[in-house]
């Protein structure tokens, strides 16, 4: 595995415009694990006091992250685990329910935990905690009851806050766009 000096000018992932300049909104394809995700810079800076944040701000300087074979950035971390942080930071970013992109299963959700104390995902990290210790209270209802629960209450909550913007008028009009890249593609 190769290592660079700076982000930047990696095959399979552009980090700079045309006029050399980092732009907010490139797509990255990232080697998590030995599973290549492509996903948006903004979607890793959705959680400011991140790792994730503090290694893709534009403009910062990181530490050298190494490249896989094909040019890709390469971060040792659990492919499966890191596609619950990118649903998170998604969501984040879109300012939406969050809490929805937690995985379902108790042992998905302690990993997950150790995944987040390593990049310093912290509201992640305690929202997953916060199921973990439910799991543990409820040990005589099914995981998934506890899960459910959950997310139902934080989805409704959103979406009386939605409604309630809507109704008041203080909606500020800066939905996030959508794009085709913001799908998960299996």
């Amino acid at each position: 595995m190769r290592s660079s000096g700076h982000l930047g000018h990696f095959s399979g992932a552009s980090f700079r415009t045309p006029s050399g300049q980092m732009h907010a909104d490139d797509l990255l394809t990232i080697n998590i694990g030995g599973k290549k995700y492509t996903v948006r810079r903004t979607d890793l800076l959705a959680d400011p006091r991140s790792k994730l944040a503090d290694w893709f701000r534009p403009g910062t300087n990181r530490p050298s992250i190494p490249t896989d074979k094909g040019g890709n950035l390469f971060l040792d971390r659990d492919p499966k685990m890191f596609r619950h942080i990118i649903g998170y930071l998604r969501l984040k970013k879109e300012r939406c329910a969050a809490s929805l992109a937690l995985p379902a299963k108790p042992d998905d959700l302690a990993k997950l935990i150790g995944e987040c104390e390593a990049l310093n995902l912290v509201e992640l990290r305690e929202m997953a905690l916060e199921m973990l210790q439910k799991y543990v209270r409820t040990e005589e209802q099914h995981y998934v009851t506890s899960y459910v629960q959950m997310a139902l209450r934080d989805y409704e909550a959103w979406q009386f806050e939605q409604e309630q913007k809507n109704e008041n008028g203080t909606d500020d009009g800066k939905q996030p766009k959508r794009s085709e890249f913001d799908e998960w593609v299996e």
